[in-house]
């Protein structure tokens, strides 16, 4: 069993991505983070609210008869 290894031609250049694929996955990373801080942003203020504003209060112990 042998390994091949695909090597490409030297004069050839790697393909990168031109300024319009650039700029896309700019946005959409960008849309990711603003989506992610519109859902927990909220989540996190009412978990805050509820944890200064709700505080629990201690039941009063049950007698036993």
């Amino acid at each position: 069993m042998s390994l091949k290894i695909h090597v490409s031609p030297s004069g050839r250049k790697a393909e990168r991505p031109n300024i319009a694929q650039r700029v896309g996955a700019i946005f959409g990373l960008a849309g990711l983070v603003l989506a992610w801080a519109v859902v927990l942003l909220p989540c996190a203020l009412w978990l805050l609210f509820n944890l200064v504003f709700n505080r629990p209060q201690e039941t009063p112990v049950r007698q036993q008869a």
